[in-house]
């Protein structure tokens, strides 16, 4: 991408992140926090204004937003560099109702620069890619629709071994640590893989289907049944035990002390609470008609998440940070349809968000990379 072209692409990100704090100034009308001085230079008075522009709602500075288009953004591989999920157009597409389509292929792209470098090439589609706690190894699938095949590459040599014999489903599958991934079979077994591709049956759950598998601490968490019973399999004893119904996606905090837990209140209608390691309700976060792409820092102060308002009248549609400990909200992107799971920098500086348009009768992906002090 040309410095042009990149310049655009910052400025458009910045007039997104203006909007979203200039209309909220005008509903909150904060005080000005900005500080004045006033220096002389070559025989002139100049008055410089501090960079201290802050949320209305916290205490959160956002410096910026990139947008990148084009690609998908899955995960941070350092602070300078994602793991993104492109159309290789240097391959021959295929005709599907009327339209070429080509493979979607995985590259680490370097944010400072914009330069590519291919991690997964070829005629079939790869995605869903999430790197290892310690950014060793990447988690991907070779994608056929809903479902997919699990791999495991090593970075450092660019080998890549398969961690699953048969499909399972492509939304699915998680690090349990630096050395292992954990997912559900279609058959509602939870299996375990490591990085040599050895695999284990973990948990039979006896249910055909499971979703949202996770583990924490020696703790694994999965989503049952008609009620979407959340349940905790404990590694030691290899008990279960229900923690709550009505639940679409858990997600633990980094010590696993909390989970985030996004709950189905009624038709139309879902709410993102903090419980403890129990499922115990301490606090409420958001409500909306839907809730996507919660994930924690990596302190585990901070929550993001998207959110899609009950209705027209409440102005809750967007991306929003929430602080864990104070409930105080800050705002950074509006009216935009998040497409995975929000990703955060090592340093917790920086929120990777993928989200889908249509454009010509086509879903296209965008990436924003929101920078944070």
């Amino acid at each position: 991408m040309n410095s042009y072209k990149k310049i655009r692409l910052r400025k458009t990100g910045m007039i997104l992140l203006c909007s979203t704090v200039l209309l909220s100034m005008a509903a909150c009308s904060p005080e000005n926090t900005g500080t004045r001085q006033t220096v002389e230079k070559s025989g002139q008075k100049i008055t410089v204004i501090d960079n201290t522009s802050e949320s209305v709602y916290t205490k959160l500075k956002l410096e910026g937003i990139d947008k990148i288009e084009g690609v998908r953004g899955t995960d941070f591989a350092g602070e300078d560099a994602i793991v993104v999920d492109k159309e290789n157009r240097n391959l021959s597409p295929q005709t599907v109702e009327g339209q070429d389509r080509y493979p979607h292929n995985l590259y680490l792209r370097t944010l400072s620069s914009g330069t590519e470098t291919p991690l997964q090439e070829g005629e079939k589609n790869y995605g869903a890619a999430q790197l290892s706690p310690d950014k060793k190894q990447l988690f991907y699938k070779e994608l056929y629709d809903a479902t997919g095949l699990g791999f495991i590459m090593n970075l450092a040599t660019g080998a890549s071994v398969k961690v699953s014999d048969a499909e399972f489903r492509s939304e699915e599958g998680s690090w349990a640590d630096n050395e292992h991934v954990i997912y559900p079979d279609m058959e509602g077994t939870i299996v375990k893989a490591d990085v040599n591709g050895k695999q284990e049956t973990v948990v039979k759950t006896g249910v055909s289907y499971v979703h949202e598998v996770v583990q924490t601490g020696g703790r694994i968490l999965y989503v049952t049944g008609e009620d979407s019973e959340l349940s905790a399999y404990d590694t030691e004893t290899k008990q279960t035990k229900v923690l709550k119904k009505n639940v679409l996606w858990v997600i633990p905090s980094p010590d696993g002390s909390r989970l985030a837990i996004v709950e189905r209140v009624k038709p139309g209608e879902m709410v993102l609470l903090l419980c403890d390691s129990e499922g115990s309700e301490q606090s409420r976060l958001a409500v909306g008609q839907q809730i996507f792409g919660t994930s924690w820092s990596p302190d585990g102060s901070k929550l993001a998440y998207a959110t899609t308002a009950a209705s027209a009248a409440e102005d809750q549609d967007g991306l929003f940070i929430t602080e864990v400990e104070t409930g105080e909200q800050t705002p950074v992107l509006n009216d935009i349809e998040v497409a995975d799971q929000l990703r955060w920098s090592p340093s917790g500086k920086k929120l990777l968000a993928s989200v889908s348009v249509l454009k010509d009768n086509v879903y296209q992906f965008i990436t924003y990379v929101v920078r944070l002090s």
